[in-house]
């Protein structure tokens, strides 16, 4: 007797999206003017960002913390009326309902600053009372393997469809540590006790060879500390350096696409004699390769009884760069001298704030922190520093995108340089922007088929099935010929992919046929 031939099956690797979604949370705090800054008359702008610290996944939610980053730039009240600025921050903590997510799956998350407003609190001018309102935006993966049906099984007919997924091909994960030493900035007094330190990092690069990737960085540390004065003033002051280092990731190679996420798990900081600071990161990579992948895959058997899976992953809708051409003319801020001589011109963040997709398009925003170092034109020629906020705007051509898909967009500095010009400093500078434009391809595809059940069962009757290794729901169901949902239905709190041996099912045998 001939045997029939299985039908063909490919086996893919990909990183399917179990839930996401996004919820709206308002921020409200008070902010305090730091010393020895003077009291606020007038808020001319203030600069938002926001950025998510940690994601921790729940049953069925997403906790996420972040902090809100304020730049703000006022008027003083004082007769002369300087302008002067400060960088403050609020956190923040969002819960995200992602029905099927657990404990262990992996978690991305972008956070949008939707409105922000900063007012002279009433009764204290130098309380500012802050209210904003954020959009957290979570996605929960996992890896998966599946096998899918690519061929009609013999004697059936099917319909198909060609999908184009992103194959992982290998993974990677690495903890690394980076420390780094600087000084309390001129202006700020010494460290007596540091009361916080709150650490961010971002890769800004990676170069992908033969089973890994190199990756490089920026890790910015924020310090709060009391200050080594008689009246104990709190102060906060922060730094952001480089850093690079690589990741094993097997099957990478130049021709697979890498995303590479950073996590700083812990900071510490050090100040052995209140001018000097060593800042300690502990920060986890994690790298995957994937390689697009097309092929024709079944999603229905008309002859024959089948098990669908549901394939939800991330499809690449377009990539595209733009180049933005800064250059800005401004004097240091009272009391600084002018400036007469650039000694280095140092690139602190370099950041993406906001993203709105127009057909084809893609609009983003961001800003540049530079840090200057100078000699003043003073007869001591002593040394100073400034730093300075460019902000940009552009836009990158993407074929295909809309309203509603996911961006993941990046900025890199390829060009900074500094001069003076009489009483000014001209600061130039490109910026490289980098945009993927993403949305989720959701497609049930046929994994298995069977022509029919093998095991007698009693009809309208409920019986006891023992799992063998292997099986699932589908599989069960085959055996008897019951209905699928039925037995699902029968077994609360079974996941019908992650049956154990031993399990005792129970199957609901359908009622007789006439």
């Amino acid at each position: 007797m001939a045997g029939s031939a299985a039908p063909a099956t490919e086996r893919l690797r990909v990183n399917q999206v179990v839930n996401e979604g996004t919820q709206q949370v308002v921020v409200r705090g008070k902010v305090g003017v730091p010393d020895p800054k003077p009291d606020v008359a007038k808020i001319i702008s203030t600069d938002k960002t926001a950025s998510i610290k940690k994601i921790e996944l729940v049953p069925d939610k997403a906790i996420v913390e972040g902090v809100l980053n304020l730049q703000i730039v006022y008027v003083a009240f004082e007769p002369a009326q300087s302008v002067h600025h400060m960088h403050q921050q609020l956190p923040f903590t969002a819960m995200v309902e992602l029905p099927g997510v657990m404990p262990g799956m992996d978690a991305t998350g972008k956070v949008t600053v939707e409105d922000v407003s900063v007012a002279s609190g009433a009764k204290d001018p130098r309380q500012l009372e802050v209210a904003a309102v954020l959009s957290v935006f979570v996605k929960v993966t996992e890896m998966q393997e599946i096998e899918v049906l690519v061929e009609c099984p013999p004697g059936t007919t099917c319909d198909k469809e060609t999908i184009k997924v992103a194959h992982v091909v290998g993974s990677g994960t690495k903890q690394v540590i980076v420390s780094e030493e600087f000084t309390v900035p001129a202006e700020k007094p010494p460290v007596e006790k540091v009361l916080a330190v709150d650490a961010t990092a971002e890769i800004t690069g990676k170069k992908v060879l033969k089973n890994k990737v190199i990756v490089d960085g920026v890790a910015t540390v924020q310090v709060l500390y009391v200050a080594a004065e008689p009246d104990q003033p709190v102060h906060q002051f922060h730094n952001s350096f480089n850093f690079s280092d690589f990741i094993e990731v097997p099957g990478a190679d130049e021709s697979t696409d890498v995303r590479v996420d950073v996590q700083v798990e812990s900071a510490e900081v050090e100040v052995p004699d209140g001018e000097s600071v060593r800042a300690d990161l502990v920060l986890k990579l994690t790298a995957m390769a994937t390689r697009p992948k097309r092929l024709t895959v079944v999603t229905k058997v008309h002859d024959m009884a089948a098990e669908t899976a549901l394939l939800k992953i991330d499809h690449v809708v377009g990539e595209g760069s733009a180049q933005v051409v800064l250059r800005e003319a401004f004097e240091p801020p009272d009391p600084k001298p002018v400036a007469e001589k650039i000694v280095e011109t140092t690139v602190q963040q370099v950041k993406v704030t906001e993203t709105n997709i127009i057909d084809g398009k893609v609009i983003v925003r961001g800003f540049l922190d530079v840090s200057l170092v100078y000699v003043g034109k003073t007869p001591d020629q002593a040394v100073h520093a400034v730093e300075r906020r460019l902000t940009w705007r552009t836009f990158v051509e993407v074929p295909g995108a809309k309203e509603g898909m996911t961006v993941d967009a990046r900025a890199v500095v390829e060009f900074l340089r500094a001069d003076t010009e009489g009483p000014k400093i001209i600061l130039e500078a490109v910026i490289k922007v980098i945009v993927r434009v993403v949305e989720t391809l959701q497609r049930e595809v046929v994994v298995a088929a069977a022509p029919g059940p093998a095991v007698p069962c009693p009809p309208g009757e409920t019986i006891t099935h023992v799992v063998m290794p292997g099986e699932s729901f589908w599989s069960i169901a085959q055996k008897y010929g019951a209905n699928l949902h039925d037995i699902i239905k029968a077994n609360p709190g079974k996941h019908p992919h992650h049956l154990m041996p031993g399990d005792k099912i129970l199957v609901p045998c359908p009622p007789a046929k006439g």
